[in-house]
């Protein structure tokens, strides 16, 4: 008779994995017996202890990425983003509109600074997941990172897929691995937090752009009227099919969004062919070297609607992202009704 080596194997490994779990029960059932005797101090102490054994591994994790970090640098690999890392970054965007496409752009780069570079290609793995009230899509499953172009990206968009009130959230999870020539791993977690009806506002940028995208959303669903007219009086208000049925005369009355923006025109300069710009209300401008330049600009937003400002920046070097990757914007915003 033919002895299976390989079942017995199975076997005994199954029978070994099942005598640890009766032991663990047991073990369990022990503790609880033990801690309904001393009552609640027990729990307490049990408590303190598992608060202890949790930061203790989030500690010893942390350590272990940052002395495998420097291995991988002794051997001249470097695989960076600006957003994800190797302890999981975690950002949460407030007052989510919950009404456009949230677009996530994800930087990398082989670089220790800008003269230092990983020599050779680094090839590399993304996956993705999220909450179920999005779609999420990344436009990117890997690829290769070329040592001659030293950074790529891609881009994570998520899609409202539900109805969302105040305070409700979503997010996406993103993680990169590099699988050659050395194995390392850059997470993200990015959540999105609904807030009041309002406006809201991004930047989208990246280091070596000469631009960045400032991205408005007014998610406000009237207009309130400033001056009256016909059979309406100031402050009443207009919801969006009425307003698009009155005259432009009219609809000149009344108002969903004026926004302000205030910015250092030393460090970043107005694209002057943006629409925004084209239907201004107002500007004002500052003398630099006895030039004139822009430094704030005051325009009007339809109800539901988003608008792109253009900004040309003096230093390429630098990213503005907002609010992930900085706290503060670059742009100084504000609005009236």
């Amino acid at each position: 008779m033919k002895i299976n080596k390989a079942k017995i194997k199975k076997y005994l490994k199954n029978l070994k994995i099942k005598k640890k779990i009766i032991e663990l029960k047991e073990n369990i059932i022990e503790l609880k017996r033990k801690l309904d005797k001393h009552g609640k101090k027990g729990y307490i102490v049990l408590g303190i202890i598992l608060v202890f054994l949790l930061t203790t591994i989030t500690f010893g994790r942390y350590i272990y990425n940052e002395i495998r970090d420097f291995y991988l640098s002794s051997k001249n690999f470097y695989f960076n983003s600006d957003k994800l890392t190797t302890n999981r970054a975690i950002y949460q965007v407030e007052n989510w509109s919950a009404v456009d496409p949230y677009t996530i752009t994800i930087n990398l780069n082989n670089s220790k600074n800008n003269l230092v570079h990983t020599s050779s290609d680094i090839n590399y793995e993304i996956s993705y997941l999220c909450s179920s009230n999005v779609l999420c899509s990344v436009n990117s499953t890997g690829g290769t990172l070329y040592s001659s172009e030293g950074s790529s990206y891609f881009n994570a968009v998520m899609t409202p897929n539900d109805i969302f009130k105040v305070g409700d959230e979503a997010f996406i999870e993103i993680t990169v691995k590099s699988t050659y020539p050395y194995k390392k791993t850059l997470r993200g977690r990015f959540i999105l937090k609904v807030g009041k009806s309002g406006l809201s506002y991004t930047i989208d940028d990246k280091k070596g752009r000469p631009y960045f995208n400032f991205n408005i959303t007014n998610t406000i669903d009237y207009y309130l009227v400033k001056e009256a007219f016909g059979n309406y009086s100031v402050n009443d208000r207009i919801d969006r099919l009425t307003y698009i049925s009155l005259e432009d005369i009219d609809k000149r009355k009344c108002l969903s969004a004026e926004v302000t923006l205030t910015f250092d025109p030393e460090k970043v300069i107005l694209d002057t062919t943006n629409t925004a710009y084209l239907k201004k209300e107002n500007y004002t401008i500052v003398k630099i070297n006895g030039y004139d330049y822009i430094n704030s600009i005051t325009f009007r937003m339809d109800s539901e609607s988003s608008e792109v400002v253009k900004f040309y920046k003096a230093d390429t070097n630098l990213d503005y992202t907002y609010p992930i990757v900085n706290n503060t914007s670059i742009i100084n915003f504000n609005y009236s009704e």
